[in-house]
């Protein structure tokens, strides 16, 4: 789900005195724990995430049903407004910078502008992202086609972000390999801290933090009781009022947004068909292999 906000005026003027270009950006993949990492990343000391989490600056302009709009018509300076310069770490995460052919241009964007950034890229098993994918259009009523119409689609736009080492090569024309990190989603679930260390030692920032958010799960379940109840009446009178919600109810409220606009609709996990996963198999094989090859990963988790 795209992440919005409208920009309170007031935090705009003040964060534009201070604000900064960021030197971290999670490019993607979409569906394979970018919210996770973001919310990770900002209970570091050091690391200050931008209170948008997909701030899609960095976008073409010709967006899609699958392309959010770009923000990159508001300028630098807008752009700015969302990092914090007294951090160490500012970074943002907008995972549908590697969804080509869509997010052509994006490489060379962020190289004209944030040529020293370090990029975080997630990945996932890619039968795994394909089916998160199809599901979360699904429930934000986006998608009604059936599961195998629209994998056989000429180039779909659920199979393209799977297409991982496709996905990277924009990237790593763009930036020099020791800037680009490449994780997967099982690994953060399964080592958490281990990664997370890895990570904070990529950022050149200290690797023994531990906090508590770690522990958590981010986008795995809608909110509940009285929380629940609260973030829902800020939500409403936050829309009303245009201003953006604090921090701690951003998270519950966007969840229950979403909740209200799917209507709670439920969508059963759909199963691909041998015949259309041998066809998937043989394109993403050689994805998948080429991947390993450039990460020394074995992503021993995936069914490839």
């Amino acid at each position: 789900m795209q992440e919005s906000e409208v920009l309170d005026p007031a935090a705009t003027t003040t964060r534009a005195k201070t604000g900064a270009l960021p030197n971290l950006i999670i490019i993607g993949a979409p569906k394979c724990g970018t919210t996770s990492l973001h919310n990770y990343l900002n209970a570091h000391p050091e690391i200050a995430m931008a209170r948008v989490k997909e701030a899609n600056f960095f976008l073409p302009e010709d967006g899609d049903d699958f392309m959010p709009p770009s923000n990159w018509g508001q300028g630098i300076d807008w752009y700015r407004t969302h990092f914090d310069a007294t951090a160490r770490i500012r970074g943002e995460s907008s995972p549908n910078y590697t969804h080509l052919p869509r997010s052509a241009g994006v490489a060379e964007r962020m190289r004209s502008i944030i040529p020293d950034a370090r990029l975080i890229y997630l990945v996932r098993d890619p039968f795994a992202r394909i089916t998160s994918h199809y599901i979360h259009r699904c429930k934000a009523g986006r998608e009604r086609r059936p599961f195998a119409e629209v994998l056989r689609e000429q180039d779909s736009p659920y199979v393209q972000p799977s297409l991982y080492f496709t996905q990277l090569q924009p990237f790593l024309a763009a930036f020099s390999r020791d800037r680009i990190l490449i994780e997967s989603q099982e690994r953060m679930l399964a080592q958490r801290r281990a990664v997370l260390r890895r990570i904070f030692g990529f950022l050149g920032v200290d690797d023994s933090v531990d906090r508590p958010e770690f522990d958590r799960l981010w986008e795995q379940s809608e909110g509940k009781g009285r929380l629940y109840t609260l973030a829902l009446r800020t939500a409403r009178a936050a829309n009303t009022r245009r201003r953006p919600l604090p921090e701690f109810l951003r998270w519950p409220a966007q969840r229950i947004l979403r909740a209200r606009v799917t209507g709670g609709r439920r969508v059963d996990r759909p199963t691909f068909d041998p015949d259309l996963r041998e066809q998937l198999s043989e394109r993403l094989r050689t994805e998948v292999e080429s991947l390993r090859q450039l990460t020394g990963l074995e992503f021993a988790e995936w069914t490839l």
